[in-house]
């Protein structure tokens, strides 16, 4: 592509900005997480002979060392909004499995290099990924469109019911530069 194919189109009468490159060719995803120590996984959905069958979690994708403590899920209804929440010590590994989310997350770790960095990832359903949140990254998840969303959290410590670690703040904060509502 040379530079002209981005130059402004001559004669129209409104500027804009050329999308960017976001997947290749093939439909992978370019855009690494933005937040340091956040990786992302898209998942193939494999065709059978009677439906499809999407996997969630294999250690061999080497995403994160931690063991799975403890698997969840969670309904969201449509236009639901959980909230900002973060953990201590606790690694969150989320896959919508049905419906569709977008995942917010928010770098509040003063000594991370991406510090302050605000990001975000539509999946579900009909574009599968795993994303793996480390602790003392501030998430809120919001459900889209019409149908309930199924979202699965694969944590590497099980909820302490005597002690949980879970911090929580609004999804219209202002300690983080982005509104979940």
């Amino acid at each position: 592509m040379s530079s002209d194919d981005h130059a402004m189109p001559v004669g129209w009468m409104a500027t804009g900005t050329p999308d960017r490159q976001t997947v290749t060719s093939d439909w992978l995803a370019i855009d690494p997480p933005s937040i340091d120590g956040v990786t992302i996984k898209e998942i193939r959905p494999v065709a059978t002979s009677n439906g499809y069958l999407t996997e969630v979690f294999r250690d061999e994708w080497g995403l994160d060392p931690s063991p799975v403590g403890q698997v969840f899920q969670r309904t969201m209804y449509p236009g639901a909004v959980t909230g900002w929440h973060a953990h201590r010590v606790t690694l969150d590994r989320l896959f919508c499995c049905a419906g569709s989310v977008r995942i917010s997350l928010y770098d509040g770790r003063k000594a991370s290099p991406s510090f302050g960095t605000v990001w975000h990832k539509i999946l579900g359903a009909l574009r599968p990924a795993i994303v793996i949140i480390p602790p003392g990254v501030w998430h809120g998840v919001t459900a889209l469109g019409p149908e309930i969303a199924l979202l699965l959290n694969l944590v590497d410590k099980a909820y302490a019911y005597d002690a949980p670690d879970h911090w929580r703040l609004p999804p219209d904060t202002e300690q983080i530069p982005y509104k979940l509502v």
